[in-house]
This record gives structure tokens, sequence and C-alpha cells, in this order.
């Protein structure tokens, strides 16, 4: 059960900064993504983005959230653990805790105050891909 509400790919939202939620309700993706599977953590891209309605008018870097399909690469990042409302990540030698809420067009992931060394004070604001993928080998 836990694993359905984490199943598909998963994109952070275009217009959200660090701590500040998106402001067009996720309706533009970051470039940047990833996929929880088999209890690992993927780090998914979009390969082909001709957007131009970008954050720093910085073309391809984006896509809508309501295109049809996208081809993505993806790259392994290690071994995950899904709780109810938190999520930890080991990596590096260092498991960081994570805590998320959803919101109606988003779900919002919060680092735990005890942080590792790589972890930023950063909130995540990201939505699932709903269009169909292809895995670029």
């Amino acid at each position: 059960q836990k694993q359905d509400i984490w199943s598909g790919n998963w994109f952070s939202c275009e217009f959200a900064k660090s701590q500040s939620p998106p402001y067009d309700d996720c309706a533009m993706f970051d470039d940047e993504g990833f996929r929880f599977e088999n209890g690992r953590f993927t780090y998914i891209r979009i390969t082909q983005s001709d957007e131009t309605a970008c954050k720093g008018e910085k073309r391809g870097q984006c896509f809508r959230r309501d295109r049809p399909a996208i081809e993505i690469t993806s790259k392994d990042r290690g071994k995950l653990d899904l709780g109810e409302d938190t999520i930890k990540v080991r990596y590096f030698g260092c498991t960081q805790l994570f805590h998320f809420a959803d919101h109606e067009y988003y779900r919002e992931i919060e680092p735990d105050e005890k942080r590792c060394w790589w972890a930023r004070e950063r909130h995540f604001y990201i939505a699932r891909y709903d269009g169909a993928v292809t895995v670029k080998k």
C-alpha cells in the first residue's frame, strides 16, 4: 500500500522555490525527477523538451505536466525506505529522514531537522507524471 502512493514517475514543480510552493499548482515540471521501485530510488530526466516557458528562460529545462508522452534516462541512486508519512534515503553513508504531506496539486517533502551533511533545508514540491514514459537505453 505504501508503494502505491509512490508508484510512477515524479518530477519537481518548475516554479517552486526552496521553501515556497509553486504558483502554478505544478502545471510545469522541471526536467529532473525520480521514481521509487523495488525499494530503490531512481533519478530520472526527460531527454527531449523544447519548452520555452521555463524558469530563467532556459529552453528545454522543463515540460508541461499535461504533455501526453516523454522519453527519459534513469540512474539508480540507492536504497529507499518508505514509511506512512516519511521517507528515508541512504546516500554516501548517511540516512536522511524526510517528512511529506499531500496538497491538492502536489506533494511537499521536507527534510527532518536532523540533517545529513548532503541534505539541505530545501523543501521539495513534486507531482506524479501521468503520461506515457519510455526509458531511453
